[in-house]
């Protein structure tokens, strides 16, 4: 058996093909078993059909599995000479069949770059990008003539003077400048055969040199395009922080004008006080002074609400200590729901005016269930009940920092849960508004 030319590099590969089309195609009388060339043929057409030649390279791709093929039948006859030449063939082949299904897989991305740049260019109102024309690939024409030779070094010798291509596919290049050396060596009868490898070579070398040129290309789009990305961000961003800052000063504005109203009301009810306070004072009740002063200030803010256009009427409330407590019945949500109705929304939005127009404390949110179903399930819906609750008075300009919100399911009912009124009694919302 013949050595491994496993650890050759690619150069010394290159030159050892070289010698073995020699060899194939020189008159020598005994040529050793072609082993590692029928090997490489392996290869060639194993890495063709990884690249997809199928879809990008077919009739290379059918080519070159013919040939091995007839290289595979060959050596099983032990006519070594024949099974070298299509060892040859087929490697020719294999290596074109690669280097067109690279080119169209290169191509692909390249235009797909290129779309993806212009859509970002025309979101960012850039314009369009001139530095990146549509790609015109070679279609070189096969060699004819009487002197073919001189034809395919003239197209190598293009090829290196190309300044845009140099330093590209290297080994490609010395393959197809092995190939079109061996050309005036090769005996008549196998000249055909020598003349197709040494175009098939030139043209494996034209199309890796341009792709890999290409990749370049795309790589340069694919910086190009995460440039863009970034300022597509940025400016979104910039958007977004422009948005922020107008909904800002609209919420400013509003705030400010609220706190006017309620400088407005409080002043209002500072005068009504201090008068309530002299007549009482007169009366010499002063208890009495203070509890009306607290009854009007509630009334006015009662009004104020309604002035302000909340939708909705006050949910019903009655004094507990030091607070008001407001009472959502179940009709301010639908069953088993989180979501406020249309009316429960309304009386929210009602409360929050009238939270804005009368000086209060801390406010406590909390949400009960009726008895049915699961303790566990009844606890969350009261959670997401008060938190629906809190939420809404936010949204309508309560502070949410000045709120809690708790799920108390089913542990505090008011009613008998043995009948629907008393169920009905027992899911409600309790809004405390504590004092000032």
């Amino acid at each position: 058996m013949r050595p491994s030319f496993a650890h050759f590099t690619r150069t010394q590969h290159a030159r050892l093909c070289g010698l073995v089309i020699a060899i194939a195609l020189s008159g020598c009388a005994s040529v050793p078993p072609p082993t590692s060339e029928l090997s490489a043929a392996q290869q060639s057409v194993a890495r063709a059909e990884s690249a997809d030649a199928d879809q990008y390279a077919t009739s290379e791709l059918v080519a070159a599995r013919n040939a091995l093929e007839s290289a595979q039948s060959a050596m099983s006859a032990g006519d070594d000479e024949d099974a070298l030449r299509f060892a040859t063939s087929a490697s020719a082949w294999g290596d074109l069949a690669l280097a067109r299904s690279r080119a169209a897989t290169t191509q692909a991305d390249y235009d797909q770059r290129r779309a993806e740049i212009a859509g970002l260019r025309q979101r960012l109102q850039l314009g369009a990008n001139d530095e990146t024309p549509a790609l015109a690939w070679p279609a070189p024409a096969p060699a004819q003539g009487p002197d073919v030779a001189a034809a395919l070094s003239q197209r190598l010798v293009a090829l290196d003077a190309d300044a845009r291509l140099q330093g590209l596919a290297a080994y490609e290049r010395l393959r197809a400048r092995q190939a079109v050396d061996v050309l005036p060596e090769a005996r008549k009868s196998d000249r055909a055969q020598a003349t197709q490898i040494a175009q098939q070579r030139v043209q494996t070398a034209e199309i890796a040199a341009q792709t890999e040129a290409t990749r370049r290309e795309v790589d340069r789009l694919d910086r190009e395009r995460s440039e863009l990305l970034v300022e597509a961000s940025r400016q979104e961003a910039e958007r977004a922080r422009q948005e922020a800052e107008r909904l800002r000063f609209e919420a400013q504005i509003q705030m400010e004008e609220a706190q006017r109203l309620r400088a407005t009301a409080e002043s209002e009810a500072a005068a009504r006080a201090q008068a309530e306070e002299i007549v009482l004072d007169v009366a010499g009740d002063q208890a009495a002074k203070l509890a009306a002063a607290k009854a009007r200030d509630a009334e006015l803010a009662r009004k104020e609400a309604e002035l302000s256009g909340a939708v909705g009427d006050l949910p019903p409330s009655k004094r507990s200590g030091g607070s008001e407590v407001f009472t959502l019945g179940g009709d301010a949500f639908a069953s088993g729901k989180a979501a406020l109705s249309s009316s429960g929304s309304g009386s929210v939005r009602a409360l929050a005016a009238y939270i804005a127009a009368a000086p209060t404390g801390r406010i406590r949110i909390e949400a009960h269930t009726d008895g049915q179903g699961e303790a566990a399930a009844n606890k969350d819906l009261s959670q997401r009940r008060a938190n629906a609750v809190r939420d809404a008075l936010a949204a309508a300009g309560v502070p949410k920092s000045k709120m809690t919100a708790t799920g108390m399911g089913e542990s505090s009912p008011i009613g008998s849960d043995d009948t629907a009124a008393g169920r009905a009694r027992n899911r409600r919302v309790e809004i405390i508004v504590a004092d000032k």
